[in-house]
């Protein structure tokens, strides 16, 4: 069986829950970061900003404001953070970022006020996506540039079966159809993938990632004892839309 609406990404009322606190981001990227080999999509995320050099940015669904900060030090820009979440924002602005609480579907800034718009992990969390994408293109100049990273709906699949888990997952916006999404917004689109292997050495480390997944932290109950570690491959995808020049 596939994941019910509940525990769909796009599910406001999960969305509110999961980044009311900080906690189980945090244990994720963590995770993430210490234990994968190969591509780093967030370094792959962050030279698709880098490479237009721009001035002004938006980062729409900051979280922390880790990418955000990143941006504005090594790349001297201006950044505006947005987000959902009054925590995120709260933390964001404790980096010294201009973060402010938003709506990627109804941006409240002029017609082409950014160079850059950075959509980290986010856009399959917007219930309404043609409205906030539509935005996302509107507040570029022309010639502006979105880079919006996502997911493939097979990442991880050796983790879920591994755990007896339905490796069917409805990924609103992924790998498979991000790029039709953003087509009718944009005048080119480019897809970037990011390939790596996570490595869990151990059944507790394995616990404590699955135990921070946002739709599939029951599943930290199936994780078996194991001598050897396990290793899952990860599926990421940046897509690069730009407006006309």
């Amino acid at each position: 069986m596939t994941d019910g609406p509940e525990f769909r990404l796009d599910n406001p009322i999960l969305v509110q829950w999961e980044f009311a606190s900080e906690e189980r981001l945090d244990k994720r990227n963590s995770i993430y970061r210490e234990l994968v080999e190969g591509d780093n999509a967030e370094d792959v995320l962050f030279a698709a900003v880098a490479e237009v050099a721009p001035d002004r940015v938006l980062d729409v669904g900051c979280g922390t404001g880790e990418m955000s900060q990143r941006i504005e030090r090594e790349l001297g820009a201006q950044v505006t953070a947005l987000d959902s979440s009054p925590r995120m924002v709260h933390l964001t602005r404790e980096r010294g970022i201009d973060a402010r609480v938003g709506d990627v579907q109804a941006l409240e800034f002029d017609d082409g006020t950014f160079d850059c718009v950075v959509a980290g992990w986010v856009l399959y969390h917007v219930p309404d996506r043609p409205r906030g994408i539509a935005e996302c293109a509107r507040v570029l100049r022309p010639g502006g540039r979105l880079a919006a990273a996502t997911l493939a709906s097979h990442n991880l699949a050796e983790l879920w079966e591994f755990l007896w888990a339905d490796l069917d997952r409805d990924i609103s916006f992924s790998a498979e159809n991000g790029q039709a999404q953003l087509e009718p917004y944009f005048a080119r689109v480019e897809r970037r993938d990011a390939h790596g292997v996570v490595v869990f050495p151990t059944p507790d480390a394995m616990r404590s990632y699955v135990a921070a997944n946002i739709t599939r932290a029951h599943l930290a109950a199936n994780v078996p004892d194991f001598t050897e570690p396990v290793r899952a491959r990860t599926y990421h995808t940046i897509f690069i839309a730009e407006t006309a020049s």
